[in-house]
């Protein structure tokens, strides 16, 4: 086999797509939503005749009265639930079962359409699997990842592609994937130990800091509660008839009966005037103890730890709480963009390298900060832009995608030999797209 590499090309540019995504939005917004069956085709006809393999474009052949007539049905469908699930819970559920039972029909044939209506050369494409085989696909394998708690995601992921991609053909040629379940397994063991890892190193981060401040306010509370004690024993030594000095700390019950009779003793031999001078003394140190006690307890309530900790920055806390939540929103978001770059880049990494059409195989080099990059900035350009950017930010995503992708092997397009294929019905397509079903892959 011929190590030659044929690289996939896109050739669209962002001012001349704007044009056509303006229009088919406004004539959409318009029409309420008629135009945009028309919109699709002129949509798909751009990017497929801008993706060109040996100088050559794909063709996009779908008809816009087709894909209107799938839209209604998938439309009358949708009205009809929401009518019957308002009048009775159970007719959801039913409705909800028989949605389940029609999704791998609803999956044939909206990827079935959509390979009958792609070319190459004049040679089209086209999906011979069945509705069995799209049910193990997309309702019994998924159910397995409910059972086992997430532990299957990998192998359904690889049961799904596989699906997808092993029946597609061009012209009679059969792709064929042969990427191992434990490839996908090691996409998400890597994933997950990244993110153990990084929990990890935030939870003991948070930990330490939490720590550090505990100690630190312990140490606070230690020099407050010595500052009181020593306020207090200021004036804590009283002297009661000649005896000894006692600081209020170490006035226990026995010293302070002791004490009392002592003075009851003094007392008796006391004339009335020496007794009036000495209680008048008493009273004095008394309220002397006390306003030290009270500004003692003042000095504790104003110099609150936490206030002295953070009482030089209040004027900027308002700004400094946007900050910390603008920063988690960020990092949440940069997250987000970093694990779905990993995952995607990864999984069509493996597609599309163990992926081969006769004698011609893929390469797939994308790489994990780019797709993040330009998720980011897709993401800062459309928000700026209240989405005027989107044709921009969609081109970009072509062009990295086909610049990363190419053909090994003699591409000899004369070597494929197709049939002619009756033309599918848009129905299964269009009901997806009402319902939310993905049917792209890799």
């Amino acid at each position: 086999m011929s190590n030659r590499q044929t690289p996939v090309v896109f050739t669209g540019r962002a001012g001349e797509y704007f044009g056509i995504w303006i229009v088919n939005l406004l004539l959409s917004i318009v029409t309420l939503g008629i135009y945009s069956a028309w919109a699709k085709v002129r949509r798909n006809k751009y990017f497929y005749h801008n993706t060109l393999i040996d100088g050559v474009g794909f063709d996009y052949h779908a008809s816009p009265i087709a894909i209107l007539k799938g839209r209604i049905i998938a439309v009358v469908l949708f009205v009809l639930y929401q009518v019957f699930a308002g009048f009775s819970p159970i007719a959801a559920v039913v409705l909800l079962i028989a949605f389940l039972l029609a999704l791998p029909w609803i999956v044939v044939r909206g990827l079935t359409f959509n390979a009958r209506n792609s070319s190459h050369r004049g040679l089209r494409f086209d999906f011979d699997g069945s509705y069995l085989q799209a049910a193990l696909a997309f309702i019994v394998y998924p159910l397995l990842v409910v059972i086992t708690l997430g532990l299957a995601l990998p192998f359904v992921a690889q049961r799904v592609n596989q699906f997808a991609f092993n029946h597609h053909k061009f012209g009679l040629s059969r792709f064929q994937m042969q990427a191992l379940v434990k490839d996908f397994y090691m996409v998400y063991l890597k994933l997950i130990g990244v993110i153990l890892a990084i929990s990890l190193a935030i939870y003991f981060g948070i930990s330490s800091l939490a720590s550090s401040n505990k100690h630190e306010t312990f140490s606070i509370n230690q020099q407050q509660t010595l500052e009181t004690h020593t306020a207090t024993a200021d004036i804590g030594f009283i002297k009661v008839a000649n005896t000894a000095e006692m600081p209020i700390e170490e006035y226990t019950n026995e010293a302070y009966l002791a004490e009392e009779q002592s003075t009851a003793d003094y007392l008796k031999d006391l004339s009335p005037e020496d007794r009036a001078e000495f209680e008048a003394q008493m009273k004095q140190y008394e309220a002397q103890i006390q306003e030290a006690e009270s500004k003692a307890g003042e000095s504790v309530k104003k110099e609150n730890p936490i206030e002295k900790m953070f009482g030089p920055y209040a004027a900027m806390l308002g700004p400094m709480i946007y900050a910390i939540f603008f920063g988690l929103a960020l990092f949440y978001m940069a997250m987000i963009f970093l694990i779905t770059a990993y995952i995607k880049s990864r999984i069509t990494n493996i597609i599309w390298n163990s992926t081969s059409l006769e004698h011609i195989s893929f390469s797939s080099n994308q790489r994990m900060r780019d797709l993040a990059w330009l998720y980011f900035s897709n993401t800062i350009i459309l928000f700026l832009t209240l989405g005027l950017a989107t044709p921009w930010a969609q081109i970009r995503m072509a062009r990295y995608r086909a610049e990363r992708l190419a053909l090994t092997g003699e591409t000899d397009w004369d070597k494929f030999v197709g049939e002619k294929k009756e033309m599918s019905r848009a129905m299964g397509e269009e009901i997806a797209e009402m319902f939310d079903v993905d049917l792209s892959f890799g």
